[in-house]
């Protein structure tokens, strides 16, 4: 059955390209830095700033798709072009469905290095 939150064509390729040895310290990196974050995130719910959304969502968009996180990838990119368009109701709207799929990419990589 193909995981919905982690690609795994994507995390077969990244664990290829980095070595077994190595992928969990960047996975470990990758949920630090994410859960920072979502944090970070929380906290623009409650004062949308779009110019931070934008350059937040551009941030994990790259890094989520390294890790065939491809649900993240999807939110981060339609929020960051809703930020930049300034749609703070539609901001307002998908920035849960992005920190939920964040917790359930850290969740699912942090499995895959157990």
């Amino acid at each position: 059955m193909e995981n919905t939150i982690i690609n795994e064509s994507v995390f077969s390729q990244l664990l290829v390209d980095v070595g077994e040895d190595m992928l969990p310290a960047l996975v470990a990196v990758f949920n630090e830095e994410t859960t920072e974050r979502i944090s970070d995130l929380q906290h623009l719910m409650v004062n949308i700033d779009n110019n931070k959304v934008a350059q937040s969502c551009h941030s994990i968009k790259s890094s989520a798709g390294t890790y065939g996180a491809l649900i993240v990838q999807q939110h981060a990119e339609e929020l960051e072009v809703m930020a930049k368009s300034n749609s703070t109701g539609e901001v307002q709207m998908k920035l849960p469905l992005l920190i939920s799929s964040l917790q359930d990419a850290i969740n699912a990589l942090a499995l895959r290095c157990d």
